[in-house]
């Protein structure tokens, strides 16, 4: 089995927390992340590979690197609406987290194999 990049593109990122508890290593990173940006929309680059999603910001000079979030601890994707860009959405347990790209549906479809049996999927 390959790990190597399955999609890469430029990408907008929003953070939102549930209110829900617990979690893991992936709420503890988005947590650190909306820390430092808060609730704005962050451009940067999203890279799906078969074990991570992962974002680089753009402008990682305010404090933070790279977001990576394991697949393993995704509990869900799905892709909402968007006017020229859709929204492609993974929730962990504690979090919502958007990615605003073209392409997002094909995104969708390529996590959606990846999310361990049981989770949940739009």
């Amino acid at each position: 089995m390959s790990y190597g990049v399955l999609a890469s593109r430029s990408a907008t990122l929003l953070v939102e927390a549930t209110g829900v508890a617990g979690g893991g290593e992936a709420d503890a990173a988005l947590d650190r992340f909306h820390e430092v940006w808060g609730g704005a929309w962050v451009p940067g680059r999203l890279t799906l590979t078969r074990l991570h999603v992962s974002f680089i910001p753009h402008r990682s000079g305010r404090g933070t690197a790279m977001l990576d979030l394991a697949v393993r601890e995704l509990a869900g994707v799905e892709v909402g609406a968007g006017l020229v860009q859709k929204v492609l959405r993974v929730r962990t347990t504690r979090h919502v987290v958007s990615f605003r790209c073209l392409g997002a549906p094909a995104l969708a479809q390529l996590v959606a194999p990846l999310l361990v049996p049981g989770s949940r999927r739009a």
